[in-house]
């Protein structure tokens, strides 16, 4: 078990320190990868507490990177953790006619979409958000309903990555 922390510890903080360094796309069979050693760090963490499924239908597409990670991340923190019984987080990536999509779903406590987002508590959404419009003219969608959880859709516009 230490092993595989220390692996996956290994990987997660190599992935953050690139991330320092690069200011471009990325593949997102590495941000995959990336958010693989977080989960595995969180799912030793949590143990049975915390689910993680993936349904990965196109990886062949660039992003900016630490597009993602960060939407596990939060759906983990501030969805799924805040149960008792915790919970699933779904990591699902597909394509339309014009975008690469990845999106991040999980069943934790959601929140009120209707109220507006406190922009000093969620700098990471204010900075995927920018990351995505200025590198891509991509876009962050996020919904989610109380009780029910959240779901974040990144968008990547196709013609960018080709």
């Amino acid at each position: 078990m230490a092993r595989k922390a220390l692996a996956s510890f290994s990987t997660y903080l190599r992935g953050n320190l690139n991330s320092l360094k690069r200011k471009g796309m990325i593949a997102f069979s590495e941000e995959r990868k990336h958010i693989e050693a977080y989960l595995t760090l969180e799912q030793l963490r949590f143990g049975e507490l915390l689910c993680v499924e993936y349904d990965i239908e196109v990886e062949d597409f660039l992003l900016p990177v630490l597009s993602v990670q960060p939407l596990v991340e939060n759906a983990i923190k501030h969805g799924l953790m805040r149960l008792e019984t915790g919970g699933t987080v779904v990591i699902r990536s597909f394509e339309t006619p014009t975008h690469f999509c990845v999106e991040v779903k999980d069943d934790g406590v959601g929140f009120d979409p209707t109220l507006p987002l406190d922009e000093k508590k969620h700098v990471g959404l204010r900075n995927i958000r920018g990351r995505l419009k200025a590198m891509v003219d991509g876009d962050l969608i996020l919904e989610s309903k109380p009780g029910s959880g959240t779901k974040a859709v990144v968008m990547i516009p196709k013609e960018v990555t080709v």
